[in-house]
């Protein structure tokens, strides 16, 4: 007869877990994907933001630097006299009024607008250049950071640019300020003072993804991080209030003075997510799926080996064994059900036959009886599992963490290969330990101290579980409550597990006859036989050189060292 499995339900219970799986992790990857757009747009927008204040910042202080500088200019008599001839004598009668207020003055030093501007350029950084345009002679005398200075005519073009108010040139941008003879308040001329426009470019340099365009009322570019579009244009736009149109991005505009001011940042690259982050959301939601498809893979492996067991026993039962049993009471779903009526079918079964053929079963039970012994010891550590979790339930979480360290222990003893990792070992032996502290409870402290470089060190399962063992029988001081065992490993040309205690110790004839026994391998008594075992497990897997030995604690107590050399390179995954 065809045996029949569950791969088939498998199969196809995992392409539906799947697609589900897929769908959700793909609507996931696609809300990260949305926020982190919605946040690259909002964090974009606050920097576009913070763009146009700090160029708004930066014309402010321009403009406060030139009236500083002309009300400055007004508290001088000696400077602003200076200026006011400056601008109305020719060079000759402008030389001989410096001298003459000199003699006249009988001071050490003469101030004119010179250093007045020379201390200017001093006091202010972004200052670059300052003109002197006289009215009545048309003189313009240009004064630069290097103290030099230079006289030419006002052609027509910078008489138009005056008139108009257009007052930029190439890297400098200006602020009008007119100079009146105080005596019958005539306007003599004016002074030009001139900023560096490459500060704007630090500014936009400095928040990257947003434009930034300056100019003034006469539509002439101060500055201009994009060039695409003409101020004409832009202004049109802005008068018309469809610059955002016009641009195709998020704007903020301002003015300051006859200084205008447009941060913009365009829609396309608004809410764009750098590749670094797709990428991370990519692997993210990858990860999420392969975590996701091994739970899944786990869990329906768990249910196809609960279907393989019914469907075994069911073949068990057709062959003629019903001593046969499933374990039904673990999850409590229609399996458990299913199960639990499959037991009953066999016991009423059972004792139908009985009735009929009791001879024959009576020698049916011999052989049931020599086959329950070889029952998997598996289901002893699921039942403490089941009992742990009806613990738990009930609220007795003590109890379920004691049954929970008892069934690490037994799984490792039964499932485990015959060579785990040193982190796997000291694992074990820590929850063996725990059994002990609810038996001693505040009675031993527990010390663990291996690097983390030695956990991946490959050793023989279950040499610690005796000596800890051994200690609790043997070693602990039951009227006190400072006890201690302490797990160190050390390594240099082998590695040393040495475990330490200041518990009850051995005399110093019995300590000596138990090395010599160690060393040479034998048992006289059988005192420590756990102890004896693992040195005997140690020798014959690393060496006669290697194996366990003892030696007394200063301070009272005992330290067993566990002594071996790794095969790491070809360490087997089980004996």
């Amino acid at each position: 007869m065809e045996i029949r499995t569950s791969g088939q339900l498998y199969r196809k219970l995992f392409c539906i877990d799947t697609i589900i799986l897929c769908c959700v992790v793909l609507a996931m990857m696609v809300y990260f994907f949305t926020s982190m757009r919605n946040r690259f747009l909002e964090q974009n927008l606050d920097y576009m933001g913070m763009m146009r204040e700090s160029a708004d910042s930066y014309l402010e202080e321009t403009s406060d630097i030139a009236e500083y500088m002309h009300e400055d200019l007004y508290k001088s008599d000696m400077e602003l006299n200076d200026a006011l001839h400056c601008l109305t004598d020719g060079p000759a009668d402008y030389q001989q009024y410096r001298l003459d207020t000199y003699y006249e003055s009988k001071i050490r030093e003469y101030k004119g607008i010179e250093t007045f501007f020379k201390d200017g350029f001093q006091a202010y950084q972004s200052l670059s250049i300052i003109m002197l345009y006289s009215y009545e002679r048309g003189v313009v005398t240009e004064y630069t950071r290097d103290g030099k200075s230079y006289k030419r005519y006002g052609d027509k073009g910078f008489l138009q640019r005056l008139e108009q108010g257009d007052l930029v040139e190439e890297d400098c941008f200006f602020y009008l300020k007119e100079i009146r003879d105080p005596v019958n308040m005539q306007v003599r001329g004016c002074m030009l003072l001139g900023f560096e426009s490459s500060k704007f470019e630090s500014i936009r340099r400095y928040y990257s993804k947003a434009e930034l365009t300056v100019y003034n009322d006469a539509g002439t570019r101060v500055f201009d991080s994009n060039g695409k579009y003409k101020i004409s244009e832009i202004m049109k736009a802005e008068k018309a209030g469809a610059l955002e149109n016009f641009l195709g991005a998020y704007v903020e505009q301002t003015q300051t003075g006859r200084y205008h001011t447009i941060s913009y940042l365009e829609k396309s690259r608004a809410s764009a997510v750098p590749a670094p982050v797709i990428l991370m959301i990519l692997l993210v939601g990858l990860g999420t799926l392969a975590l996701g498809e091994t739970f899944v893979r786990y869990h329906l492996k768990r249910l196809e080996k609960r279907l393989d067991r019914i469907l075994d026993g069911m073949t068990k039962v057709m062959e003629g064994d019903l001593k046969v049993r499933i374990p039904s009471d673990r999850n409590g779903d229609e399996l458990d059900v299913i199960s639990t009526y499959f037991n009953e079918m066999c016991i009423n079964l059972e004792e139908h036959i009985n009735k009929r053929y009791l001879a024959e079963i009576e020698q049916k039970n011999a052989e049931m009886a020599a086959l329950q012994n070889q029952i998997n010891p598996h289901f002893l550590y699921n039942t403490l599992e089941a009992v742990r979790m009806k613990a738990i339930c009930n609220g007795d979480r003590e109890v379920g963490k004691m049954l929970y360290s008892l069934a690490v222990t037994f799984r490792a003893q039964l499932k485990e290969a015959d060579v785990i990792t040193l982190a796997q070992e000291l694992h074990y032996s820590k929850k063996y330990m725990e059994l002990f502290e609810f038996r001693y409870p505040g009675q031993f402290e527990t010390i663990l101290e291996c690097p983390e470089e030695y956990l991946q060190i490959p050793v023989i399962k279950f040499v610690l579980q005796p000596i800890i063992e051994n200690y609790f029988i043997h070693g602990i001081r039951m009227k006190e409550k400072d006890n201690f065992i302490r797990i160190s490993v050390e390594r240099g040309k082998e590695v040393r597990i040495v475990v330490e205690d200041n518990g009850n110790g051995m005399e110093e004839k019995v300590l000596a006859a138990k090395n010599r026994e160690l060393e040479e391998d034998f048992m006289e008594t059988r005192a420590s036989i756990g102890v004896a075992n693992v040195n005997r497990r140690l020798k014959a897997v690393y060496g006669k050189e290697y194996g366990i030995h003892m030696e007394a604690r200063p301070g009272g107590g005992l330290r067993v060292i566990l002594r071996f050399q790794p095969q790491e390179e070809s360490a087997p995954s089980g004996q």
